[in-house]
C-alpha cells in the first residue's frame, strides 16, 4: 500500500513540475502568478532568466553551490543511479567495481548526504530523498539533452 501512496505522491509532484515548466516555456507574460521554488515563492516573470535571478537572489549561494557541486562527480552520479536502481549499501556500490574503494565511496556518500540528495539510515542504507527527486530530474533532463 505504501508503494501506491508513494507513486501517487510522486505522480502529483511530477504533475506540479510539468505545470511549472510549461509556465516557463510560455513566450508571453505570465506576470501575476507565483511559483514555489524550494522554500521560496517567486513571481514568474516574462523570461526564465528573471525567475532564475529571483531564485538565486533569495538563496544562500554557498548552499546552492554545495548542492550542485555534490552532483558534479561521475562516482556520485553513479551512486545516485545505483540508489535509483535499488542498491542501498556502500558494499553494493563497491561491488560494481567502478566507484573506487569503500573509503572513497563513503567520502562520496557523505557529500551526497550533506548536500541533501541522499538520506542515510542508522543501518547503513542510503536512498535518494523524495524531496530531491524533482530537482534531480530537472537538472538531469536539462543536462543530458
Amino acid at each position: 500500500m505504501t508503494d501506491g501512496l508513494e507513486y501517487t505522491e510522486l505522480s502529483q509532484r511530477v504533475d506540479r513540475l510539468e505545470e511549472r515548466l510549461s509556465l516557463l516555456e510560455k513566450d508571453s507574460t505570465v506576470a501575476a502568478r507565483n511559483v514555489t521554488a524550494g522554500d521560496y515563492d517567486v513571481p514568474v516573470a516574462e523570461h526564465p532568466h528573471q525567475l532564475a535571478r529571483a531564485i538565486l537572489a533569495k538563496s544562500d549561494l554557498a548552499v546552492v553551490g554545495a548542492r550542485l557541486g555534490a552532483l558534479a562527480h561521475p562516482v556520485r552520479l553513479g551512486i545516485m543511479l545505483s540508489c535509483l536502481e535499488g542498491s542501498t549499501r556502500a558494499t553494493e556500490f563497491a561491488a560494481r567495481g567502478d566507484m573506487g574503494s569503500t573509503g572513497q565511496i563513503y567520502h562520496h556518500l557523505r557529500q551526497l548526504v550533506n548536500a541533501g540528495w541522499l538520506s542515510a539510515s542508522h543501518r547503513g542504507q542510503y536512498d535518494v530523498r523524495d524531496e530531491a527527486l524533482a530537482s534531480l530530474t530537472v537538472i538531469l533532463a536539462e543536462t543530458v539533452k
